[in-house]
């Protein structure tokens, strides 16, 4: 699979999961994950997506859990 591919399945697959982003080193085959989700269910699930995507690489994941971006909106009526 192509790089470019690659890199665009992965932040196609990860878009909806609070604010990501996606560092993929093709050449050592490591893709690095940053940013916040609100809970530890989507920082385990994002993890789990990527690596499926990815067959082959190292998954670091370095996505913070914050849950206050669980709240956004929960106030509006």
């Amino acid at each position: 699979m192509l790089d470019q591919q690659l890199y665009e399945r992965l932040t196609n697959a990860v878009a909806r999961n609070g604010d990501v982003d996606i560092a993929v080193s093709p050449e050592k085959r490591i893709i690095t994950l940053t940013g916040k989700v609100p809970t530890r269910g989507e920082q385990i699930a994002l993890e789990d997506t990527v690596g499926g995507l990815a067959e082959g690489f190292i998954v670091v994941n370095l996505v913070k859990v914050d849950p206050r971006l669980g709240n956004v909106g929960a106030n509006m009526h």
